[in-house]
């Protein structure tokens, strides 16, 4: 039954800032805020320049205008959430200036920068006068993220895992951006400016936009999440990317010591070269390589996507069955005067030979039979049935924007040229997983070798 929302009245009196420092008298509209724990120091415009509105237009509804009073209070709420997450104390020890400044696009992302000093770190980070709440908390939680790691670090910055500052960035916006993010006040109440938020009392599934999206879009790797950097994704792909940290941190914090595990990740970060060794420093207890992080996550993901591992054919069959969809089968013919006959050919002859316009029905045909076969596949098959459905899905993408035009002999190569040969060798390091994982060998050798049935 649903709870009746109601109304909660945030004073500013309430909202617990520190006394603040006397703006510069060369400008005096120039405001600057020190937070209830004294970390997070904000500077910006208390009163907005000439020429710039005081409110939002409709168009930019979904932002929010930030000034120095609620800024503050904002960093303190997501900071807090984040630590109620990790169950670690707030013994911050690196101070965290951020500037509102107006020379920004608005909703731009942070600008996060850190600086080594002889007594420790600072931290700065610039944005925007109007930014949407999604990309305000993400950017408080990278830097204090960052701050955490940083406080053992000497010299060298640490460097943050995006799935990691994304995973807990999701989790926490499942509470709700207005949780988070304080709003200018709109009314005096007894001489006290407040603002009013609702909040209803019914519990959401927190994991029900992941598995939304999991269930049209095949979750990233562990190593194919390890890889991406910001910015470098379309947005569907990020989109995906979001939704596969989101499930992944979720579950890491699930494991009765979780929460230490991952402090202990932050922790280690600045004795590694890279976030990978941190990673099995932090979770230790639970893998010994990579490679067996990898294999829970596949596990993860049989049980949240609902595919039935019991309903999965043996290893051998799935093998069999995998390599007779690379293998797709195709009518040939040696010469004009012979009659075509029917053989099988692996993708890397079809697409390395064929004219774009005959492959294409061919290749998406084995996409359409992947997606299917990925149900009756062992748990441990399943993610690289993903990525060889992926690998081909980007390759007909693109190759549909490039044309038909292939380079002839001897002339420089075409856009199509390079498409062609970057699949094939994605193709040939899939082949040469799917050999280590059955023990057969690769499609490539196959092909060919016997004619279709």
């Amino acid at each position: 039954m649903k709870v009746p929302a109601f109304i909660a009245l945030l004073g500013v009196a309430g909202w617990c800032l520190a006394a603040a420092p006397n703006p510069p008298a060369s400008n005096p509209d120039l405001q600057a805020i020190r937070s209830t724990s004294g970390q997070f120091v904000v500077t910006g415009r208390g009163n907005l320049p000439p020429g710039l509105p005081a409110t939002l237009s409709s168009a930019n509804s979904d932002l929010v205008e930030l000034n120095p009073a609620t800024l503050a209070v904002t960093c303190e709420r997501v900071k807090q959430a984040l630590l109620r997450q990790l169950a670690a104390p707030d013994v911050w020890l690196g101070r965290i200036h951020l500037v509102i400044n107006l020379t920004l696009t608005n909703n731009q992302p942070a600008v996060i920068g850190a600086k080594p000093y002889t007594d420790g770190w600072r931290y700065q980070v610039e944005l925007p006068r109007q930014i949407a709440s999604p990309k305000l908390v993400r950017g408080i939680i990278q830097v204090v993220l960052l701050e955490i790691a940083n406080r053992n670090s000497v010299g060298r910055s640490t460097e943050i895992p995006l799935w990691l500052s994304e995973g807990l960035t999701q989790i926490l916006l499942q509470s709700g951006p207005a949780e988070l993010v304080a709003g200018a006040p709109q009314t005096t109440v007894n001489l006290v400016q407040v603002s009013q938020s609702t909040r209803e009392g019914v519990r959401r599934d927190p994991l029900k936009p992941v598995r939304e999206r999991l269930e049209t879009h095949a979750a990233l790797t562990f190593s194919r999440m390890s890889e991406v950097k910001g910015g470098d994704l379309a947005e569907e792909t990020w989109k995906t990317f979001q939704a596969s940290a989101h499930l992944f941190v979720h579950e890491l914090l699930q494991f009765r010591d979780g929460r230490a595990s991952m402090q202990g990740l932050l922790v280690q970060l600045p004795y590694f070269l890279n976030w990978q060794g941190a990673f099995l420093a932090g979770f230790k207890t639970h893998f010994a390589t990579l490679l067996e992080a990898e294999k829970w996550w596949s596990v993860v993901l049989v049980n949240f996507t609902g595919l039935n591992p019991h309903n999965a054919w043996a290893p051998e069959i799935a093998a069999e069955k995998l390599l007779d969809t690379l293998r797709p089968p195709v009518l040939v013919s040696g010469t004009a005067k012979d009659l075509p006959h029917r053989t099988r050919l692996s993708l890397q002859q079809i697409i390395g030979e064929w004219d774009y316009l005959r492959q294409r029905s061919v290749v998406q045909g084995v996409v359409n039979q992947l997606r299917v076969l990925r149900f009756k596949m062992p748990v441990e098959s399943v993610l690289l049935v993903d990525d060889y459905r992926r690998t081909l899905e980007d390759y007909l993408v693109k190759r549909d924007k490039a044309g038909n035009a292939r380079a002839l002999a001897g002339h420089p190569e075409t856009v199509a040229d390079r498409l062609v040969r970057d699949v094939n060798r994605k193709l040939d390091e899939l082949d040469q997983r799917r050999a280590a994982l059955t023990g057969s060998r690769p499609a490539s050798d196959k092909a060919a070798s016997k004619p279709a049935k």
